[in-house]
Order: C-alpha cells, then sequence, then structure tokens
C-alpha cells in the first residue's frame, strides 16, 4: 500500500489524498511526494508543481492575509450600546458608594441624637 497526494487539474491545488495498492497505477492528477516541507513541516496551502517536482507553499504571512477573516468591525448600534452599557455600570457603582455614604452618614446622624439626648 501507498499513499498518494492528490490536486486540482487546473490549479494544482492539494485536494487531498489516498491510500491505494503497491501495484495500482497513481492517478494523473496525484504524486507519491508529501506535501511537506524538508523538516516533515505541512505547508501552506501547497499547489504541484510539475516541473520541479515538487509541492510549492506560500508563507505563513501570505496565507494568514489570504485566509484569515478580520473580526468585523462594530455597528454604530453596537457601538452606542457598549457605550451606554459602559455608563450604566459607573452610575451603578457611584450608586453603590452613595448608599455606603448615607448608611455611615445615618448612623454618625443616629450616634449624635443619642448623645444630645
Amino acid at each position: 500500500m501507498k499513499q498518494v497526494y492528490f490536486y486540482d487539474e487546473k490549479t494544482k491545488e492539494f485536494n487531498g489524498y489516498d491510500v491505494i495498492g503497491d501495484t495500482a497505477k497513481i492517478p494523473a492528477n496525484a504524486t507519491t511526494v508529501k506535501p511537506v516541507d524538508s523538516k516533515g513541516i505541512g505547508l501552506y496551502d501547497p499547489t504541484w508543481n510539475k516541473d520541479t517536482n515538487s509541492w510549492d507553499s506560500l508563507t505563513k504571512e501570505d496565507y494568514e492575509r489570504k485566509y484569515l477573516v478580520q473580526a468585523p468591525k462594530p455597528t454604530q448600534d453596537q457601538q452606542t450600546l457598549t457605550a451606554l452599557t459602559k455608563q450604566v455600570m459607573q452610575l451603578q457603582a457611584a450608586n453603590a458608594q452613595q448608599q455606603k455614604i448615607n448608611t455611615s452618614l445615618t448612623k454618625q446622624l443616629m450616634d449624635l441624637n443619642k448623645g444630645g439626648k
């Protein structure tokens, strides 16, 4: 048994692999050359190069530019909602602090009333 690696006949892009018998004929759009670099590490978006009988690869940077999707920019509504949520949280924190101050002042007032009798 041997492993063969398939590529698209037009674009030469890698499109899968399979295992075939040792005596089976290798299909025209396949090779036994594994799509890895000299260190045995997989390639970025490999394409078959018939002239060199090897796989070509994108650089990591080119691959990331080609395939990684940027996070979508928040809409104006989402930005407004985020700002309002932040304001609500700040007001809740300020309210909690004010409640502590009121409790402390109420206690002090009660203590003063007890001492004034």
